[in-house]
This record gives structure tokens, sequence and C-alpha cells, in this order.
């Protein structure tokens, strides 16, 4: 079953996306103010996809609305897909989704059958802002921390006949035969934990067919964002992509 990322571990979502993305929705009416709560942004290369998927109803309140930047693409409707090499057969339907417009689905569309962008449709740079509702109920992983904690105590407990204890990171003493900070194992293994823990907070990239697609999130969300996204070089197109899909 899915699940979010724990409370914490995941940027709120950036002002900017407030301003030129979610207020103008609302004052639209597209929006009840203070529906949105979970930003994504899906930044497709040429040839890029995203698989046939629905969004996990438990966690996420209909509608589901997304904004197109950059390009124009299609929204397939009931694909299957294969790999090596990537195939994607006859959509159900294929919607246009324009640079600029504003797509919201629920329903049936968001409910009862997979949607995905296949990669023949993404012709040029593209890129998605995804906005939905978390439910406060949506279950969470549990924090690297506390996880981290029960692991030590399972362990400590299975060996709790034995001779030889273990110390606070869950590690047998035999692994070390000095208990102090320069000891090279102890680094090796703190440092593995840290790159683990980082990478969780990085943004996810998901490879296909030897493109690339990634994608970045903000609020309650199941995925993790990584707070070096190019906002600054990309602000005054996606402001000009929103007024456009106001006026269409």
């Amino acid at each position: 079953m899915e699940r979010l990322y724990p409370k914490g571990e995941v940027d709120d979502i950036p002002e900017w996306i407030h301003e030129m993305v979610i207020q103008p929705l609302c004052d639209a009416n597209l929006i009840p103010e203070g529906f949105v709560n979970s930003a994504v942004i899906n930044d497709y290369l040429p040839g890029g996809c995203i698989v046939s998927h629905i969004d996990p109803p438990h966690i996420f309140d209909r509608p589901i609305v997304s904004v197109s930047f950059f390009s124009d693409s299609a929204l397939c409707f009931g694909c299957r897909f294969s790999f090596r090499p990537i195939r994607v057969t006859t959509p159900v339907l294929c919607l246009p989704v324009n640079r600029g417009c504003v797509t919201m689905m629920s329903g049936y569309a968001a409910d009862d059958i997979t949607h995905c962008i296949r990669p023949q449709d993404v012709v040029k740079r593209r890129a998605v802002i995804i906005l939905r509702r978390v439910f406060p109920d949506a279950p969470r992983l549990e924090p690297l921390l506390e996880n981290r904690k029960h692991v030590s105590r399972k362990r400590k407990r299975h060996s709790s006949g034995s001779s030889e204890s273990e110390d606070e990171d869950g590690f047998n003493n035999r692994f070390r035969p000095e208990k102090t900070t320069d000891n090279s194992l102890v680094k090796c293994l703190r440092k593995v934990e840290a790159e683990r823990a980082q990478a969780q907070m990085k943004v996810t990239v998901e490879k296909s067919n030897g493109h690339e697609s990634s994608m970045s999130s903000f609020g309650n969300s199941d995925r993790s964002f990584d707070g070096s996204h190019e906002r600054s070089r990309e602000r005054k197109r996606f402001r000009r992509d929103v007024r456009i899909s106001h006026k269409r």
C-alpha cells in the first residue's frame, strides 16, 4: 500500500507556487481556497514518460489538478506499458494537454481507469505542476530515526542471551575492537546511513529507455523535494503560461 513520507521530511509548498499557480486557480473558482496541500513538479525531457497509474484514492482527494508548461503534449487513458524496448498499447482516450492548459480529473477518469504520459507525446521539454489535497488520515512511513531505534531495540532483544552486547547504534561490539570515534568501520557505516537519509530528500529521477523525467514534491506529498530546483530561471515562463491558461 502506498504511503506518504513522514511529516517534516518534505518541503512546504513554495510561496511562488501559491502566488503564481494556486491562487489564480482559486480566483477563477476552479478549486476552493485551502484545498491544495500537495504540489508535485514533473519535468519531462524529450522522450520522457510516466507509466500508467491511478493516484491512490486513500491518499489523495479529488479532483486532481494539473497545469502544463513549456510545450504541448497528451494525457492518455487505458494504456499498458511493456519494456526492453519500451512499448505502449493504443489508449482508450488521448487528451491533448497544450501549454498553459489546466486539467482536472475526478470520477471515472481519476478512479476507474489508468492515465499516463507516453514517450512519443513528449517531443520537447515539458513541465507539469500537479496540485492535490492529501487526506489528513493518509498512511505515512515511519520516521527514519524512529525506525532505526526500533531496529536497534529488536537487535538488543535478540542478543540478550549472548555475552556480546550492542551499543546505541545497534552494531555488535565484536565488530568494534576499539570503541572510538575514529574507528574506520564505524565511520563507514555512519556515512552510509547519512547518505541513505540524504538520498530520500533529493529529487526522484525516473529513468525510462535512456530518457529522464524528474519529479519534485512539496507539502503533504508521497515524494521528496530537493530545494535546488531551478525556480528563478523559469519563473517568468510559468507566469506567462498561467496567464495563458485563464485566457483559454
